[in-house]
């Protein structure tokens, strides 16, 4: 890289900011002064190639990210959960999934650009004294969805304008994060790791955050619902349940099959795949609902072992952590020759050669 690149102070501020790192992190992982990253940052001096490349492995982010301005990343994240936890408490390497996620989110606006393409949000927002069950009630009604199950509510967001990922995020630190963005619009990110069920849960666990504009946060989603948890959380949670199990079409489902009131696993396996959640959160809203013997489901919960043989995805996980918008949307942009296959491969998280496989497959 040349002298006269131009590497912006502001943007190299933000991805320190956004990970909740200080100028003496940075300085000890590139073992230099504290002043040097703050001369960075202030454009008093610059770094090199080499210590540009290691800041962009740190923080997550593309070189690119630091020679142009991009719009402000979420500010005044809170780790919610976790009672006396906060964002330092996750490790340097879950934090950088949150740039990652930043970063997507700032790919798939930038690809929509240069589409000419304005994605429109389309979701309601609710004040904080409305209550959980009629916000529910509120986004069923206008998803046309008043009796019936949303096993694909990512689909169903994503045609509202939220933009989601799947990020595996290391030692289960975290089970979402959610942030309203002036640009981006609404946006949600996922433990890819996690069982559908329980991605469903957290998708509508964050976007109760979204809806009642709680604010930036990265949340670790309990199995069960408890006070405990804090007002905030417990509402959003409140939400989710809503949601996805409305408690009139629960009943009626469950008494239409004639169950006892110590179902087996594979009985409740059967209704939750059918509302789209886990057998946890199924076990615990019957529970609640008196339909099932209290406790019964934690006796449902033994590990158990993993198959001997797992069956292929209809999706390929990749895919299905990026989303159809951002893959469709990616090679769309690379089609009319606006990017490089260099930069739909990175895009896509792909080899090149397997990237060039999908643009062919998809012709």
């Amino acid at each position: 890289m040349s002298e006269k690149s131009l590497i912006i102070g502001t943007q190299l501020q933000k991805a320190r900011e956004l990970l909740n790192l200080t100028l003496e992190d940075i300085a000890h992982e590139l073992d230099i002064s504290n002043e040097d990253i703050s001369n960075w940052e202030k454009e008093k001096t610059k770094p090199n190639l080499n210590q540009l490349e290691k800041l962009a492995n740190i923080y997550g982010r593309e070189i690119d990210y630091f020679l142009s301005e991009t719009p402000e990343p979420p500010k005044d994240i809170e780790f919610r959960g976790k009672p006396g936890k906060s964002l330092r408490d996750l490790s340097k390497e879950t934090r950088i999934i949150l740039a990652k996620f930043d970063e997507l989110c700032r790919t798939i606006y930038e690809f929509e650009g240069l589409l000419a393409k304005k994605f429109e949000t389309k979701l309601p927002t609710f004040e904080e004294t409305e209550s959980s069950k009629a916000a529910a009630q509120i986004l069923r009604r206008k998803f046309n969805l008043v009796d019936k199950p949303i096993p694909k509510l990512r689909e169903v967001l994503e045609a509202e304008g939220v933009r989601i990922f799947e990020i595996p995020i290391p030692n289960d630190e975290f089970s979402g994060f959610s942030y309203w963005h002036d640009k981006y619009g609404p946006c949600i990110l996922l433990n890819g790791e996690e069982s559908l069920g329980r991605r469903n849960f957290t998708l509508a666990h964050e976007l109760a955050h979204l809806l009642f504009s709680h604010g930036s946060s990265v949340c670790y989603v309990p199995l069960k619902i408890h006070r405990g948890m804090g007002n905030i959380e417990y509402k959003a949670n409140q939400f989710a349940v809503e949601l996805l199990l409305p408690e009139s079409m629960v009943i009626e489902d469950f008494e239409r099959r004639q169950l006892s009131t110590m179902p087996t696993k594979q009985e409740l396996g059967r209704i939750s795949s059918k509302w789209g959640v886990s057998i946890q959160a199924l076990g615990y809203r019957l529970e609640n609902l008196a339909l099932i013997e209290k406790g019964h489901t934690e006796t449902l919960l033994e590990p158990e072992k993993p198959p001997a043989f797992r069956r292929r995805p209809a999706i390929p996980t990749w895919e299905r952590r990026l989303g159809k918008h951002f893959v469709k949307t990616s090679i769309e942009v690379y089609r009319k020759n606006l990017i490089t296959v260099g930069k739909l491969a990175h895009a896509l998280q792909l080899p090149i050669n397997k990237t060039i496989e999908e643009v062919k497959h998809r012709t």
